[in-house]
């Protein structure tokens, strides 16, 4: 039976892009306006991922200086013709489905059978008719399926059928983000396929997400979407340098599509470049409003090897070390950490490839570079992660002004910093101290105080990475965070009766030293 070829990726709209809706692959390439990718962190981490594939499959520079003298006109057009050239690889549906296994079909009609023979009730047959059934794509923000016994505590839990476009957009993030579990099909009898048999398989969480509570990722942001792609793109000589990617490059999935786990074509992706944008960790088949989800290739943690110029890795001592996702400290909480090449101590500190390698080519070129974070907090449980309690999407977006960047910059930057940090300790310290004066001890109402600050001082965090610059204009900045730590300080902290007001006055924040500090650099 030969199966209809429809919506193609390349011409019908279906990547969120910020102001214009969905857009299609070649619209994304041939509008020069566009101003950034929309959708939640993870969904803006996978497109991204998607479209450097493209970009990098379609017109990798041979070299550093190849890559500098590259114009973001050249880089798209090079993808628009890239994009014709393997036209026909970006069916959604069809006999070649992009980035889909219609082998999984044989499979589960295969099980199915077996399980009907082996039938010996009626309850038995329905069963196995049920487990021939698609999964339900639930709410499709998730790259994950939903489990069985889902609780559903809201409306926007409620799994809903998604749009063609909305399906596309799932496939692309369960590549490098699915989570990992249980969910994945059961007792699927297939050589090719190795490690699937029996009742109760378990998933490796996708490489991207990590087999831990989600890794953070950073990128280079620029005014536009191909500046970004633009920014973030790495040469031959770049990628042949990096140990971990022994196979180079390597070739997008699309291109030549694994058969199985153990296939020569698998074993070449997971040692390449391509294998961090598109690393094919599920095998999937859209089927109906549902979906056929197979655990797909096995990748590494970062303990074993496993790297990704946007993680953030400290590989200096005998534990290598890695910038983690955490909803109670936003990213841009980590913007020192990202830019530790910049400072005295470069040699040592995280490192995020992305952010070093883009900033030494191309500060001359652009006046402006954002730095984005981001991704998603879960939870871990022997080996099965969910998205629960604190869990959250998480990001932030901080523009950096290129001629005002460099050694001076960035320490004074760090001292700033380190100077919030000691007050968030101080809110800590003196919101505890009014509970515990009124005999109650609880620390989360300290900690809470603690949070609020930090939020507050978010709103003015740009002022400062500008307010850096010599001749440093922080002064009138730290009276601000300054109030921010007394905002935070009053807002959890009631001085109401005669007793609230006594330990309010004995702990209220004494900033006298932090306004007090010269405004130059230390």
């Amino acid at each position: 039976m030969t199966l209809e070829n429809r919506f193609n990726l390349i011409e019908e709209p279906w990547i969120p892009v910020i102001d214009k809706g969905r857009l299609s692959l070649r619209q994304i390439f041939s509008a020069a306006d566009n101003r950034g990718l929309g959708g939640n962190p993870l969904q803006k981490l996978a497109m991204t991922k998607l479209l450097l594939a493209i970009a990098q499959a379609a017109s990798t520079p041979e070299d550093d200086e190849a890559l500098e003298n590259l114009e973001t006109t050249e880089l798209a057009r090079n993808c628009l013709d890239y994009l014709d050239k393997w036209h026909d690889r970006f069916w959604l549906y069809g006999e070649k489905p992009f980035l889909q296994m219609p082998a999984i079909n044989g499979l589960i009609e295969q099980r199915k059978c077996h399980e009907l023979k082996e039938a010996k009730k009626e309850s038995d047959r329905r069963i196995a008719e049920e487990n021939a059934l698609p999964k339900s794509l639930g709410m499709g923000f998730y790259p994950d399926v939903p489990s069985e016994n889902n609780t559903i505590l809201s409306q926007y839990q409620v799994p809903k059928v998604l749009s063609d476009a909305d399906k596309a957009l799932f496939v692309v993030s369960l590549m490098n983000f699915a989570l990992g579990g249980k969910r994945v099909e059961k007792n699927l009898d297939d050589p090719l396929m190795l490690g699937y048999s029996g009742k109760t398989p378990s998933a490796k969480s996708a490489p991207s997400l990590g087999n831990f509570v989600g890794y953070l990722h950073s990128i280079l942001v620029g005014e536009t979407l191909i500046d970004t792609l633009f920014l973030n793109l790495l040469s031959y000589q770049q990628i042949k340098g990096n140990a971990y990617w022994t196979m180079g490059l390597g070739t997008a999935p699309w291109e030549e599509m694994p058969s199985g786990v153990e296939c020569p074509t698998a074993k070449k992706l997971k040692s390449s470049y391509m294998a961090t944008l598109i690393s094919m960790s599920r095998f999937v088949l859209l089927h109906g409003d549902g979906i056929y989800y197979v655990e797909g290739l096995h990748y590494p943690s970062h303990k074993d090897g496993w790297r990704e110029p946007s993680m953030a890795v400290n590989a200096d001592g005998a534990t290598i070390k890695i910038k983690w996702i955490d909803p109670n400290k936003r990213p841009w909480r980590e913007l020192v950490s990202l830019l530790a090449f910049m400072g005295t101590a470069a040699l040592s500190g995280y490192e995020c490839q992305f952010i070093k390698y883009g900033y030494n080519r191309f500060r001359q070129r652009y006046n402006k570079i954002g730095v984005w974070s981001g991704g998603l907090r879960v939870s871990w449980n022997a080996g099965d992660q969910s998205v629960k309690q604190e869990n959250d999407f998480v990001e932030s977006l901080v523009f950096l002004d290129t001629t005002i960047l460099g050694e001076l910059w960035y320490n004074q930057l760090k001292i700033e910093m380190d100077a919030l940090d000691k007050l968030s300790k101080t809110v800590f310290a003196s919101t505890y101290g009014f509970f515990k004066a009124q005999n109650m001890s609880d620390t989360s109402l300290a900690d809470q105080a603690s949070t609020l600050y930090w939020q507050l001082c978010e709103r003015r965090f740009q002022e400062l990475v500008d307010a850096c610059e010599p001749p440093y204009a922080t002064k009138k900045l730290r009276n601000a965070f300054a109030q921010s730590a007394i905002n935070a300080y009053d807002t959890y902290c009631p001085k109401e009766s005669a007793r609230q007001i006594d330990a309010w006055a004995k702990n209220r924040p004494n900033l006298i030293n932090y306004l007090n500090t010269k405004n130059k650099q230390l």
